[in-house]
């Protein structure tokens, strides 16, 4: 073999040897870049809530969010994080101090909320977060997750999209991965390595469970900033509808039952719900989420495909939109918090009219003293039937202004062998009696 050759094969695998060396240094570089832009647009949420209605905590806790809005000052995050109870929001950037920020919406259905910076408090420049709106990213794609997991701030870690679901949470459509997600991470992005766009918001985990964490789509989060910038609202429906559960995972969504009212969509016991018309693509569905999303600015002429008795029908009707998280009231007295229940079920095995439920009871409160429980359903108070919050807060009023004690009624589950429910009376003096919520 010449000199030559021998001198050309060398050049060859030298050659090699770098690119093959140079791939995994290219990736890191674009990783590091990545978590570097992702420090600028990410926020920390702290988040206070005195009276927590039914889901909700009471106390201070952390979570992340990432900035969507520039100009308008919106911070995306989870609606846990910033509460579905009346509650005092606050943010920070990296290395900065904590600005004071507000609700634009919560959604009742999507574990997402969108925040807004106090204009007075906002920073003039925001790095904002580039979104990813289009298809739901494949199985293996590389992600990391970004937030402040355990307070540990401002913290990145890696890994893969390992499915998508609708299995847990309502039949909600969540992206699933097992990039680590702990307390702290909700709210923040989950960001694609390969393109840095967020492709969904970090929202839960799988107990007892090590890999197997969920985020929402980011496409969910985009149909709601689209509309709330056109100034329509963003609100899921109240479909009056339950369907049935869907263990096998064959993506077919059958009604169970039916509570809508006349004038409404009109879904029959049986139906199986295959699309809704007008919406970008075919607008196939094949699970809760799905109908939700593509609901969403449609209530008003709202047109689904079914099949109904092996037959293709189209449905046509309105929809009234879900209870407003924002909106939310409520009745404050003696440490208990009372709401609207949020069980539309009840009315199968029990005949009484049952619409006040407790939310709330404080520690070391008279509701407490009496043995109060969350989740005790307001049957009476003094004997009569109390059904909205007007007429309990007028009640309440009257016995503390003439300093009286109230007997309450109340219904439970039971834990009694015969008997699926308990009946409770329990007598309550009035005092700090307040309305919540209904900003």
């Amino acid at each position: 073999m010449n000199h030559a050759m021998l001198l050309r094969r060398a050049r060859l695998v030298i050659a090699v040897a770098i690119v093959t060396v140079a791939k995994p240094v290219a990736a890191a570089v674009v990783d590091e870049e990545v978590f570097d832009i992702a420090k600028r647009y990410t926020v920390k949420v702290r988040t206070q809530v005195e009276l927590p209605f039914y889901g909700d905590k009471k106390g201070t806790h952390i979570g992340a969010g990432f900035v969507v809005d520039r100009k308008r000052g919106w911070i995306l995050t989870n609606a846990h994080v910033a509460a579905r109870s009346p509650s005092q929001i606050s943010v920070s950037f990296l290395g900065g101090q904590f600005l004071p920020a507000k609700k634009v919406y919560v959604d009742p259905f999507v574990d997402l909320a969108v925040l807004e910076i106090e204009r007075s408090a906002r920073p003039k420049r925001l790095a904002v977060a580039e979104l990813d709106c289009g298809a739901l990213p494949a199985i293996g794609h590389a992600v990391g997750a970004f937030g402040h997991p355990w307070e540990l701030s401002f913290t990145g870690t890696r890994g893969i999209i390992s499915g998508i679901t609708a299995k847990f949470a309502g039949q909600i459509e969540m992206l699933q991965t097992d990039a680590p997600i702990n307390p702290g991470n909700s709210g923040g992005p989950l960001i694609s390595l390969k393109s840095g766009k967020v492709v969904g918001i970090n929202t839960a985990s799988r107990k007892r469970s090590q890999n197997t964490n969920f985020a929402v789509p980011m496409d969910q989060a985009c149909r709601v900033l689209e509309l709330i910038r056109a100034g329509r609202d963003p609100s899921p429906p109240n479909l009056g509808v339950a369907f049935l559960q869907d263990d096998d995972e064959s993506n077919r969504l059958v009604v169970a039952r039916t509570y809508a009212q006349d004038g409404t969509l009109e879904l029959r016991v049986g139906d199986i719900v295959r699309g809704v018309e007008g919406t970008n693509g075919n607008g196939d569905v094949g699970n809760k989420g799905q109908l939700i999303q593509r609901l969403r600015g449609r209530l008003d002429d709202a047109v689904l495909r079914v099949s109904r008795d092996d037959t293709d029908v189209t449905v046509r009707g309105r929809l009234a939109p879900a209870e407003s998280m924002t909106a939310r009231r409520g009745v404050y007295a003696s440490g208990i918090l009372f709401a609207a229940m949020p069980w539309r079920d009840l009315d199968q095995v029990v005949s009484s009219a049952l619409a006040l439920m407790v939310h709330h009871v404080d520690r070391g409160s008279p509701g407490d003293a009496q043995r109060i429980h969350v989740m005790d359903l307001l049957l009476a108070i003094d004997g009569e039937s109390v059904t909205t919050l007007d007429a309990l807060y007028e009640r309440l009023a009257a016995a503390q202004s003439a300093g009286r004690e109230v007997h309450l009624k109340l219904i439970r589950v039971g834990d009694i062998e015969d008997s699926l429910f308990t009946y409770v009376e329990r007598p309550l003096g009035v005092q700090n009696l307040k309305h919540v919520g209904g900003q």
